[in-house]
C-alpha cells in the first residue's frame, strides 16, 4: 500500500510540474490497475499520461477485449468517456469510438462531439460517417480540410 500511494503522488507530481522522464511511471501504473481489473482508474492514467504514451491503438485493442461487468459501462466506453471529459481524442480514438456509436444509430453524438471539437476529423472519420450521415461527413471533411471530398458531396 505505502509503494502505491508513492506511486500514486509521483504521478501527480510528475503531471502537475509536466516533468519527462515520468513516462514509465505512466505505464507501470496504467498496468497495474488494468491487470487489477481497475479500468477506470487505468483510463485515468492513459489520460494524464506525458504526451499521449498510452493514448495509442494497442491501449483501445487492450481495452476492447476486457469483458464487461454486470451493471458497468463496458471498460472501452469508461476509456472513451474519461478521455472525453478530459482532452481532445486523437485520430485512432475517433474513429474506434465512431464505429459503435453509429451503428448505434446515435450520430447525434458525434455531431454534439464535433461541436465541442472533441474528435480529431481526418478523412478516415469522414468516409466512415459517410454511409450513415452525408451532412454530418461533410461537416468532418470541412474541418479536415479535404477539399476533394467536400466538392464531391456538395456536387452530388
Amino acid at each position: 500500500a505505502v509503494v502505491s500511494t508513492q506511486s500514486t503522488g509521483a504521478l501527480k507530481v510528475a503531471v502537475r510540474c509536466n516533468l519527462s522522464g515520468a513516462d514509465e511511471l505512466f505505464v507501470r501504473r496504467f498496468n497495474l490497475l488494468f491487470s487489477q481489473r481497475q479500468y477506470s482508474e487505468a483510463a485515468k492514467v492513459a489520460a494524464s499520461a506525458p504526451k499521449g504514451i498510452l493514448r495509442t491503438p494497442q491501449t483501445i485493442q487492450r481495452f476492447q477485449q476486457c469483458p464487461s461487468q454486470a451493471g458497468q459501462a463496458s471498460p472501452l466506453l469508461q476509456y472513451f468517456s474519461i478521455l472525453l471529459e478530459t482532452s481532445q481524442l486523437n485520430k485512432a480514438e475517433s474513429l474506434e469510438l465512431a464505429r459503435p456509436v453509429l451503428q448505434q444509430g446515435r450520430n447525434q453524438l458525434l455531431e454534439k462531439w464535433l461541436v465541442e471539437g472533441k474528435l480529431e476529423c481526418s478523412e478516415e472519420l469522414g468516409d466512415l460517417i459517410k454511409a450513415h450521415d452525408t451532412t454530418l461527413a461533410l461537416s468532418v471533411y470541412l474541418r479536415a480540410n479535404i477539399p476533394n471530398k467536400v466538392c464531391h458531396i456538395v456536387c452530388n
